[in-house]
């Protein structure tokens, strides 16, 4: 039994405390998620003493991490292993909620899955040992000897698997001796399977098929150099952020080539230096700027070599291995999903534009407030390229009033305001353009008179927009953006320090790193030297916590994550969104009168 703060409790706390905890099992098994948190964090507030106190802790920390709130998840974690004695079999459970919670960071994992110890089960084990496959194969050998080297002693069931992935790691980079030394260590410690194939063969000199390590190889530059003097100049300036991360991301070590193709904006020539770059043994491909382009030049391939785009938004729709900076961000609609159930809302209503990216974010959106027990009250596209959306603005008003007087048992001449009701907002994934022509429509037909709150991804947070856009029509808005704090700005100055030591002149613009960032990313995924279609594909999808001059990049289901976070838009700059936990006790969340 693990008890929060021993202390004095009455049989009657004991059996709501118990009610509790069933109630909070409950929800988490009908996956809602901020339910069940809201009734754990109840009763570790009112009964820390409880004999299902320990359970509760443990339970928060499960529902945070499965609700995306992972740093809050990996802090219920470490404060319920605190509570355990020393070869507490709880322990290894506990430890891969912290491993899930520190998801994109596989140094922070192995470091956790190396603490795991003898207790653990053969089904904890098993899923520990993929984990840790994952996260080693996705490290460079020195940050992976760093982690393995300062595990604490002795070594646990994991250190095998993990030594065995370094000793192969030693290898390709031709330090035989230290491989040796690895992979018998990994052998000594109980190796099995793959592992012990791996490490084996180490001791003889031998890597494992499709290991051998390329560090000369050709990317291609497509890009409209030829084209529309707007869109040549456009370019110019994205092919210099492309010629600084080939001459600097990889070191001295790698000879990276650049071959370049002019396809002047034009899909059919954009097929035709595919197939060229193909044919003269290109590793991959960065460039192709249009949706057009981009779609042409996927369909055009022989073999699945990654393309990337720093600004196509149509690589979901051009194939397997197609990349872009741009598109949809799934991801990011899910986050606001699960802010606006932490905010309590009653209801959701849609606007979106009818297209593929928006579309993929309104169902990402949808399928995590349907988890979490938020309901959407519909769903009101607009065609693309529109510029006046009072039907679809009205259709969304109306259907959140609708939803919340049959709710209430209430008749539409009943009179009473919408802002001292149920809180309600419009989710409205737009892309940039939209939101000068979309966001004044929202004053105009009086939804910021009724305490309806607008949500949004990061089309509201550019900083065209902000800059352009009246900020009377943006302030208010919760929207997600590019997550730039002190420490991820490493990426930035990396690159505009080599910029300019490159051209001999100040950087000026963000062409040039959006330029940076998309060879980036394929120049990652190359590092470990291998160049097979399928290896790099792999290599590619393996992505995590890039730091890249315009953000943080992942690589999470065939598209590119920027690093977001949740903020709220005022006077034109986004400020993170800190609000709380809905009170535990009557659920009610502090709203301003009028707010959007």
């Amino acid at each position: 039994m693990v008890i929060v703060s021993p202390g004095p409790i009455s049989d009657d706390e004991e059996r709501e405390a118990q009610a509790l905890l069933a109630s909070a099992r409950a929800s988490f098994e009908a996956r809602r998620l901020f339910e069940a948190l809201r009734t754990t964090e109840d009763l570790l507030t009112r009964f820390p003493a409880s004999r299902v106190s320990g359970d509760a802790l443990r339970l928060t920390a499960e529902a945070e991490v499965e609700a995306g709130r992972l740093d809050r998840g990996e802090e219920a974690a470490v404060r319920y292993l605190g509570l355990l004695g020393p070869g507490d079999a709880r322990a290894t459970g506990m430890r891969l909620v912290q491993a899930r919670a520190r998801a994109g960071n596989p140094v922070g994992q192995l470091e956790v899955l190396l603490r795991i110890d003898g207790t653990a089960n053969s089904e904890e084990l098993a899923t520990a040992e993929v984990l840790a496959r994952e996260a080693a194969d996705s490290l460079g050998y020195e940050e992976l000897r760093r982690v393995v080297d300062e595990a604490g002693s002795p070594p646990g069931p994991l250190a095998p698997v993990v030594d065995a992935r370094l000793a192969v790691a030693l290898l390709e980079m031709g330090e035989e001796v230290d491989a040796n030394v690895y992979a018998q260590r990994s052998i000594d410690g109980g190796a099995r399977g793959e592992d012990l194939a791996w490490a084996e063969g180490v001791l003889r000199g031998e890597l494992p098929e499709g290991r051998e390590r390329v560090t000369t190889f050709s990317v291609g530059l497509v890009l409209p150099s030829g084209g529309p003097p707007a869109l040549s100049e456009f370019a110019a300036l994205v092919q210099e952020g492309v010629e600084v991360a080939v001459a600097t991301v990889l070191g001295p070590e790698y000879t990276v080539t650049v071959l370049t193709r002019d396809d002047e904006g034009d899909p059919q020539l954009t097929a035709q230096a595919i197939a060229e770059l193909e044919a003269e043994g290109v590793v991959g491909v960065i460039g192709m700027l249009q949706d057009e382009v981009l779609m042409s030049a996927g369909q055009a391939r022989s073999a699945t070599i990654p393309l990337v785009s720093p600004t196509a938004r149509s690589a979901a729709r051009a194939g397997e291995g197609v990349y872009s900076l741009e598109g949809a961000e799934p991801s990011a609609a899910a986050s606001i999903a699960r802010y606006a159930a932490s905010r309590a809302f009653q209801r959701i209503a849609i606007v979106h534009p009818q297209t593929p990216e928006a579309e993929v974010e309104a169902e990402a959106f949808e399928a995590v407030a349907r988890e979490l027990g938020m309901p959407v009250v519909g769903r009101f596209p607009y065609e693309a390229g529109a510029t006046f959306f009072e039907p679809q603005i009205q259709s969304a008003r109306n259907a959140l009033r609708r939803d919340e007087l049959d709710r209430l048992g209430l008749a539409e001449d009943d009179t009473l305001h919408m802002e001292v009701l149920e809180p309600a907002a419009i989710f409205l994934p737009i892309p940039p353009e939209d939101v000068e022509f979309l966001a004044p429509q929202l004053i105009h037909f009086g939804l910021d008179t009724l305490a309806i709150e607008l949500l949004g991804t990061s089309g509201w947070t550019d900083p065209a927009t902000l800059a352009t856009v009246d900020p009377r029509h943006t302030t208010g808005v919760v929207a997600t953006a590019a997550v730039m704090p002190e420490a991820d700005t490493v990426g930035y100055e990396r690159f505009r320090a080599a910029y300019e030591e490159r051209f001999q002149r100040s950087l000026v613009g963000s062409a040039p790193a959006i330029g940076y960032d998309a060879a980036l990313l394929l120049l990652e995924a190359l590092r470990p030297g291998r160049v097979a279609p399928e290896e790099l594909g792999r290599a590619m999808e393996r992505l995590s916590g890039v730091y890249g001059a315009t953000g943080v990049f992942s690589i999470v289901d065939g598209r590119v994550v920027r690093r977001t976070e949740v903020v709220r838009i005022d006077d034109r700059r986004p400020v993170p969104e800190t609000a709380g936990w809905p009170a535990p006790e009557t659920g009610a969340v502090e709203r301003e009168p009028g707010r959007f």
